[in-house]
């Protein structure tokens, strides 16, 4: 009985292991123009995952990208990166359990030609 008991346990523990939820999230670019050229404000918006949540852009490299901005655990839905300058990004969202997710993003100087 013991071993039925256990083995059940082992195998709900398994089954909602892999059950877990992804981090699933949407990015928007709004752009500004400012005296100093084009900007954009990149929103990230977290749909699922466990918060609190680190937000990180930086150089366009998910392994080895340098790291240009991030924010401290935080619940804010959705985060907002500001005065971004035109420049290929990659931007990581880190949930409290570990999980990772992120995506390039691409400023352009001129909105219009998109």
């Amino acid at each position: 009985m013991k071993k039925t008991i256990t083995l059940l346990c082992i195998s709900f523990l398994f089954t909602v292991s892999l059950c877990a939820q992804d981090i699933r999230y949407e990015v928007k670019v709004k752009y500004n123009r400012d005296a100093s050229g084009t900007a954009a404000d990149i929103s990230v918006s977290v749909t699922s995952g466990e918060a609190p949540f680190i937000y990180t852009l930086m150089t366009n490299d998910p392994i080895h990208g340098e790291i240009l901005l991030r924010s401290e655990p935080s619940r804010d839905v959705p985060y907002t990166f500001k005065g971004v300058r035109p420049g290929k990004y990659f931007m990581k969202i880190e949930d409290s359990t570990g999980k990772q997710a992120g995506k390039t993003v691409t400023i352009v100087e001129n909105e219009n030609s998109l």
